[in-house]
């Protein structure tokens, strides 16, 4: 019944563990939005190879880490900023706002701008007038959420000529925003590498965004490490952050443990409040304090190494007034469980507890109180009939027969005759001796 108990204590226990961390782990990401754009299709600027497939691999690699993803691929400035309203309003209520962006980009003046596939000019200042400032879009975004990713696969080639500079300009987000950018500030990105779909940082991003419990800042050093070997040290990701808190796009996941059953065990109800028990007491803390051979593998979540269950260390089945004859009472709770074959009649003695003991080792147990306790009486009532296999009965010994030993008899000697006169020579005479009595 100990095992019993304790197994199903430390599973439910176990449970109560993991469905903890599940719902810690919810709520530290919490909801998750990203507005992600891929514009390749230009009208009158170059057009670029990757962008599309780039935004779209995203979305798809987003939507499976639990972002609710909005994808614009070969968008307008009228349909951006439409939709860029309608995703402002709901990054407000959101944890984790991502954006993402693949395509053309400039920068002038030290303003970072993104260009929209309709954009005609034939100058940079009436290219400005019609691209999308960096800093406008990201400060709509980070209104009431509490980390601000931004993810740039721009600035692929200057996207007219006469541009006053290569690349995007250094871009600070604000507090609780990481910014990261295809290439370091001032420099150009590849569009693709031999035929690739994507992009060599979108690429990068895509092998290495869902690595369980990898931070953010490592999975650039994964991207920027292999963008590095893919262009020949030609193209180095670059990124700034400022968050007050780790993020990772997957979470840690915790080790999985399987616990296998050798047999069918019915837990009842007395066990089931005593379950009860023992888990409003680790409410507040989860934790593994006592294990059976089960669950052993789990001592080392807490460093508590197993031992053998006593009477009273595990709470006892409550609910049952206690008897006013207690040794009565145990006598008739051993008895019904085999363990005891003797008359209950509330006399304890050594019969008793030796069905004590009895019960002990039937149970495999440590050897315990045997005197009838209240610990003692309320575990006997949730044990099943036929815990013991032979109870213990009480022997009526036969009083020990007198030892009849022989006595030895001593025998006197056999009066020895008398030795026959010697026979003299001659005559022989032979006198009697007559009495004569006269009255």
């Amino acid at each position: 019944m100990f095992q019993a108990l304790l197994a199903a204590i430390g599973r439910v226990v176990w449970v109560v563990a993991l469905v903890a961390a599940g719902a810690g782990m919810a709520q530290a990401q919490g909801r998750k939005l990203a507005l992600v754009i891929g514009n390749e299709a230009y009208q009158e600027l170059a057009p670029l190879a990757t962008p599309v497939a780039d935004a779209s691999g995203m979305a798809r690699a987003l939507r499976g880490l639990g972002f609710e993803v909005t994808l614009l691929t070969d968008v307008g400035p009228e349909v951006f900023q439409a939709v860029l309203d309608t995703f402002a309003r709901q990054s407000a209520e959101a944890d984790t706002v991502l954006f993402y962006y693949s395509g053309h980009a400039f920068q002038q003046g030290g303003v970072n701008y993104l260009v929209p596939v309709s954009a005609r000019a034939a100058n940079a200042a009436g290219l400005v007038a019609q691209a999308w400032a960096l800093d406008d879009v990201a400060g709509r975004l980070g209104g009431g959420a509490a980390q601000v990713l931004v993810f740039l696969d721009a600035c692929r080639d200057a996207p007219m000529t006469g541009m006053a500079s290569a690349g995007l300009a250094p871009f600070d987000g604000g507090a609780g925003s990481f910014v990261a950018f295809a290439t370091a500030p001032g420099q150009l990105a590849w569009d693709r590498i031999d035929g690739s779909a994507n992009s060599p940082f979108t690429a990068a991003l895509l092998d290495h965004i869902a690595v369980p419990g990898q931070s953010i800042s490592d999975l650039m050093i994964a991207v920027r490490n292999e963008v590095v070997a893919a262009t020949g040290g030609q193209q180095t990701p670059w990124d700034q952050s400022s968050l007050r808190a780790q993020f990772s796009f997957v979470e840690e996941t915790l080790p999985a443990f399987e616990i296998a059953d050798t047999t069918s065990v019915t837990i009842g109800a007395p066990v089931e409040a005593a379950a009860k028990t023992v888990l409003a007491a680790v409410s507040g803390a989860v934790r593994l304090a006592a294990l059976d051979g089960q669950t052993r593998s789990l001592a080392k979540l807490s460093g508590v190494e197993p031992a053998a269950p006593r009477i009273g260390e595990v709470p006892p089945v409550g609910g049952v007034p206690l008897p006013e004859d207690l040794a009565l009472a145990v006598q008739g709770e051993l008895k019904r469980i085999g363990c005891y074959g003797m008359a209950v009649d509330g006399d304890w003695g050594n019969g008793s507890r030796n069905a004590m003991r009895a019960y002990y080792k039937a149970k495999k147990l440590d050897a315990g109180e045997v005197e009838p306790t209240e610990a003692v009486w309320r575990t006997l009532l949730a044990e099943p009939e036929k815990t013991c296999e032979t109870p213990v009965v009480a022997v009526k010994k036969k009083a020990p027969a007198k030892a009849t030993t022989p006595k030895a008899t001593t025998q006197k000697p056999a009066a020895a005759e008398p030795a026959p006169a010697p026979k003299k020579d001659g005559v022989t005479c032979k006198f009697m001796l007559v009495a004569v009595v006269c009255s």
